[in-house]
C-alpha cells in the first residue's frame, strides 16, 4: 500500500517586530519534512528547473547529489538562491518532492521558477508621424495635471525627476530613441537577449521588442528638447534591466535584475530609487519576495547588512554607518485580467500595485481589481515612444505609438514617485507610496475601492504636497515593518520522555503557510511563511490588525508547502476568513520598537481513519506509530492496542458483505518531530481472495475516501505501506495532513 503520511500540528506562535533600525531577523532552519510525491503547481512556471534558498554553499552540493544529475546553472549569493536545472524528465513537480522528502538541513525553501508573460498591448491605435506636435496629443498628461506640476517650484527647483534613477524592469529598450537619448545610466541584461551583463547608456537593448521602449518613455521621455512627448518625470535617469527575450520570463531572472540593479554589480556607483515592472503572473516565489523585501527596506533581508549603495548619507545620514539612508520604491501593473485577483510582483506588501483607467476618469474595463491595489493611472491610449527599427512602408520610423494597458499605467506611477524622490530622497517606499495614495484624485466610489485604489494620481497635488512637506506645514506618513513567526511546538525534551516545558523554545518552523493581516474586515496583507517560518511584511501601513493563518495557499501547493485541503487551519470555501485568527498585533511606524510576547494558540488537530471491506477474510487497519520508550516506529493494529489512539474493535470479517475498523486518534498531536511519519496501511494477512477495501479519512473536518483497493491475501502492513495505494490512488490524490 502506498503511505499515507501526516504531520499533525499542535501549536502557532508569534514572534512580532515593529519596524527598527534592523530588519526581520532570520531563525533557525528546521521543521518537519513532508512525504515524498509529486505536487501539484497551478501557475506557469519553467518546467524543468526550480529555485531554491540555501543556507551554506555546501547545501547545493547535498542538492545536485539528492536530484540525481542536476545542475545549478545559475546563483545569486547576495539571496543565498539558486537556479537548478533538472535531470531531463523530470518535472519541477517531482523534484520538489523528492526534496520534501530528503529533508536536506540548509535548504531554506525550493519553489518553481514561476513565468510571467509579456503583456500584449490592449489596444494598439494607428503610429503617428515623427514630427507631430506629439505632447498636445497626451490626454493622459491634461488629466492628471503634468503641466501645472512641472510649473510649481519646490524650494526654487522645478519638478522633472532630475538626480532620481527609475530602473525599467521590462523588455530592452532602444536606447538610441531621439526622445530617450541622454537618459540613460548603465543598465543590466539579465536574460541574455543583448548584451548579457552590462548594458551601456545609448544602445539598443530592445531586440526586436518594443514593451520596454514604450514604457519608459511614459516614465521618462526627455522634455522640452523638441522631440516628441515628454515623460512623467522628463529629466529622470532611466537604468534598463533586461528581463524578456521572447514572451516570457521567470522570477529568477528578475531576481538577478533586481540584484544587479540595488547591488551596484556594474560598480559604477549608480542605484535606482525607483523601479518599475510592467509584468506579472499567478506564481507567489520566495526568491522574488526576499529580494524586493531587501530593496524596499534598504537591507539585505537575508544578511541583515544594509545595501551598499543605499548607506551613502543622502538623509542626512553618516555614510558607511550600516543604516540605510534611503530605498527603492516598487511600482508594479496590477495586470489586465478584468478579474478581482492576485497576480504577482503586484500582490506582495510594500508593492504600489498601479490599476488602469481611461480618459472619462473610469477603471479601465480591462485592468485586475483586487484589495492590494494602490492607486489608478491613466493606460488607455497613452502615445509613448517606439523602437527605430520599426518603421511604415516608406521607410519612415513610426517613433511614437499608442498602446493601452496596466504596463502603460505603472510607469506613470514611476515618474510620479521620481518627482517624489528628486526632493525627498530619504522619503520611504511607504512614504512615497502614501503621498501617491492621499494626493490622488478619488474618481470610484467614495474612498478606497477595488478598481481603483485610493484614486488617480494627480500630480500637481502630489508636487503640492511634496512642497509643504519641505517647508514643515506638512509631514509625511511612517510605515512600519512586521515579522510574523509561525512555530510548531515540539512535544518532547532533550531525554525523548515526552514532558512538555512551556518555557522552552523547542520549536521548528512551518514553512510556506499563508499570514494575514486583517483590518476594517479585510485581508489587507499576506505573506507566506519562508524556510524560517517567517513571514515578513515590510513598508506596511501602521496600525492593529488581526493576525491569521490559512492553511489554503495563495497560489498552489508547492514551495515547500503541503496539500492545501488538508492543511490544518483548512479553509473550505477558499476565503481566508476561514482560517484560525491567532490574536491581535499592534504595528508601529518606523523608529518604534515593539517588543511582545508570542502570541500561541493550540489547534485541535484531529484525525479518524475508517478502513471498510467486503469479500470477507481478516482484514486490520494498521497506524505505524513512535514509541517513545523505545524511541523506535512500529505497526500497530486493533489486536494490539495503539499509543497515541484508539481503536473501535477488531472486526474478523465474519461477515462478507461488510467489515470495518476505525481508528481514532487521541492525542492533541503527533510527536513527528521526535519519531517521524504516521502511517497507515493495511495488513492482510488473514484476507481472503476477493476482498475489497476502502480508507476513509477525516482529518480537521475534511472527509475523504480512497478506493475500491483490491487486497493481496497474505501481504503486511509494510508490504502495502510501499505499494498498493501507490498503484491505485495515484499521487493526485495522495493524502497529507499538516
Amino acid at each position: 500500500m502506498k503511505r499515507i503520511h501526516w504531520t499533525m500540528l499542535a501549536a502557532l506562535g508569534f514572534l512580532i517586530a515593529a519596524c527598527s533600525t534592523q530588519p526581520p531577523q532570520a531563525n533557525r532552519d528546521g521543521g518537519a519534512a513532508a512525504p515524498e510525491r509529486e505536487v501539484t503547481i497551478l501557475a506557469d512556471h519553467v518546467t524543468d528547473q526550480i529555485v531554491v534558498g540555501y543556507s551554506d554553499p555546501a547545501d547545493l552540493e547535498a542538492l545536485v547529489q539528492v536530484l540525481d544529475e542536476a545542475r545549478v546553472i545559475r546563483t545569486i549569493p547576495q539571496m543565498k538562491a539558486a537556479l537548478v536545472e533538472l535531470p531531463a524528465g523530470t518535472p519541477a513537480s517531482a523534484a520538489l518532492a523528492k526534496l520534501k522528502h530528503e529533508r536536506i538541513a540548509g535548504l531554506r525553501y525550493a519553489q518553481p521558477n514561476y513565468t510571467h508573460p509579456l503583456p500584449d498591448p490592449v489596444q494598439n491605435a494607428a503610429p503617428l508621424g515623427m514630427n507631430d506636435p506629439l505632447e498636445a496629443q497626451k490626454w493622459d498628461h491634461d488629466v492628471m495635471q503634468a503641466e501645472a506640476a512641472w510649473a510649481t517650484a519646490v524650494d526654487g527647483a522645478l519638478p522633472d525627476g532630475s538626480g532620481v534613477v527609475i530602473g525599467v524592469v521590462d523588455t530592452g529598450i532602444d536606447g538610441t530613441h531621439p526622445d530617450l537619448a541622454g537618459a540613460f545610466v548603465n543598465g543590466f541584461d539579465a536574460v541574455g537577449c543583448s548584451t548579457f551583463g552590462v548594458i551601456p547608456p545609448g544602445f539598443d537593448a530592445s531586440q526586436g521588442q518594443i514593451h520596454g521602449t514604450h514604457v519608459a518613455g511614459i516614465a521618462a521621455a526627455r522634455g522640452n528638447n523638441g522631440q516628441g512627448v515628454a515623460g512623467v518625470a522628463p529629466n529622470a535617469a532611466l537604468m534598463d534591466l533586461q528581463v524578456f527575450c521572447g514572451g516570457s520570463t521567470d522570477d529568477f531572472t528578475i531576481a538577478v535584475a533586481v540584484i544587479a540593479a540595488i547591488f551596484d554589480l556594474d560598480g559604477d556607483g549608480v542605484v535606482p530609487d525607483v523601479i518599475t515592472m510592467s509584468l506579472g503572473g499567478k506564481g507567489y516565489g520566495q526568491l522574488l519576495k526576499d529580494v524586493l523585501d531587501s530593496a524596499m527596506s534598504g537591507y539585505n533581508v537575508i544578511t541583515g547588512a544594509a545595501l551598499p549603495g543605499y548607506d551613502d548619507g543622502t538623509a542626512g545620514g553618516v555614510p558607511g554607518d550600516g543604516v540605510p539612508d534611503r530605498s527603492v520604491i516598487f511600482t508594479v501593473a496590477m495586470g489586465n485580467s478584468a478579474q478581482d485577483e492576485v497576480q504577482y510582483p503586484a500582490g506582495y506588501p510594500g508593492i504600489v500595485a498601479v490599476g488602469a483607467t481611461n480618459a472619462r476618469d473610469e477603471k479601465a474595463d480591462f485592468s485586475t481589481s483586487g484589495g492590494h491595489i494602490s492607486v489608478g493611472a491613466p493606460g488607455v491610449d497613452i502615445l509613448s515612444t517606439w523602437p527605430t527599427w520599426d518603421r511604415d512602408a516608406t521607410g519612415r520610423p513610426y517613433l511614437y505609438y499608442r498602446i493601452s494597458g496596466t504596463s502603460m499605467a505603472t510607469p506613470q506611477v514611476a515618474g510620479a514617485a521620481a518627482l517624489v524622490k528628486q526632493f525627498l530622497p530619504g522619503a520611504s517606499a511607504y512614504e512615497v507610496k502614501r503621498l501617491l495614495e492621499v494626493t490622488a484624485d478619488d474618481i470610484g466610489p467614495a474612498g478606497f475601492d477595488r478598481g481603483s485604489g485610493w484614486g488617480r494620481i494627480n500630480l500637481k497635488r502630489l508636487v503640492d504636497r511634496v512642497a509643504a512637506v519641505r517647508v514643515g506645514s506638512e509631514s509625511t506618513e511612517k510605515g512600519a515593518v512586521a515579522s510574523v513567526m509561525v512555530l510548531t511546538e515540539n512535544p518532547w525534551d532533550s531525554n525523548g520522555d515526552g514532558a512538555v516545558d512551556p518555557g522552552t523554545d523547542e520549536r521548528a518552523p512551518v514553512r510556506a503557510v499563508d499570514v494575514h493581516l486583517i483590518r476594517d474586515g479585510a485581508v489587507k496583507y499576506t505573506a507566506k511563511t519562508n524556510g524560517r517560518g517567517m513571514a515578513n511584511f515590510v513598508n506596511i501601513a501602521p496600525g492593529t490588525y488581526k493576525v491569521m493563518v490559512s492553511g489554503q495557499d495563495i497560489i498552489d501547493g508547492a514551495a515547500m508547502a503541503f496539500w492545501p485541503y488538508e492543511r490544518v487551519s483548512w479553509d473550505v470555501d477558499g476565503d481566508p476568513g476561514n482560517g484560525i485568527t491567532l490574536g491581535s498585533l499592534d504595528v508601529l511606524p518606523c523608529g518604534g520598537f515593539e517588543s511582545a510576547s508570542p502570541l500561541v494558540a493550540t489547534l485541535s488537530s484531529t484525525l479518524q481513519a475508517t478502513l471498510s471491506w467486503t469479500g470477507g477474510g481478516d482484514l486490520d487497519l494498521a497506524v505505524y506509530e513512535y514509541d517513545p520508550a523505545l524511541g523506535v516506529r512500529a505497526w500497530h493494529t486493533a489486536k494490539t492496542g495503539a499509543l497515541w489512539g484508539s481503536f473501535d474493535g477488531d472486526d474478523p470479517g465474519a461477515d462478507p458483505t461488510h467489515a470495518s475498523e476505525t481508528y481514532t486518534l487521541d492525542a492533541v498531536h503527533y510527536p513527528s518531530l521526535a519519531g517521524g511519519y504516521y502511517h497507515i496501511s493495511i495488513d492482510a494477512s488473514g484476507a481472503t481472495v476477493g476482498t475489497t477495501a476502502t480508507l476513509t479519512l477525516s482529518m480537521n473536518g475534511v472527509t475523504k475516501s480512497y478506493g475500491p483497493i483490491p487486497v493481496t491475501p497474505g501481504t503486511t502492513a509494510f508490504d502495502n505501506d510501499l505499494d498498493l495505494l501507490f498503484t491505485l490512488i495515484g499521487f493526485d490524490n495522495w493524502p497529507t495532513v499538516y
